[in-house]
């Protein structure tokens, strides 16, 4: 199923004529400096979520003084493996030791 099919049917609608589903269905939407810290990976040549959805996050997250960490992997699509994948595993297990471990 295509991506702007599976949204229409999730959203009830096309983005014009559906936009507070939409807007309801949006991560940013609910950016607030209370968030906890998120980890974002995103390949710069994602066909099926453009990376600029991201970065639109990612600048949310700033904006409001949260916590965001964004990695952009060149040349990679919305599947990320190979080497991207290992570079995102270490930096998900980095992620999780900065945050959800205890300090000593």
């Amino acid at each position: 199923v295509p991506v702007r099919d599976f949204l229409i049917a999730l959203c009830k609608g096309t983005p014009e004529a559906a936009a507070d589903m939409y807007k309801l269905a949006s991560p940013i939407t609910y950016v607030s400096k209370d968030n906890p810290p998120i980890l974002t990976f995103h390949g710069d040549a994602d066909d099926i979520v453009p990376v600029t959805q991201a970065m639109m996050l990612d600048e949310a997250m700033k904006k409001v003084g949260a916590q965001h960490e964004m990695m952009i992997f060149g040349g990679v699509g919305h599947a990320i493996n190979g080497e991207s994948g290992r570079q995102a595993g270490q930096a998900m297990w980095n992620f999780f030791d900065k945050h959800l471990k205890g300090k000593p």
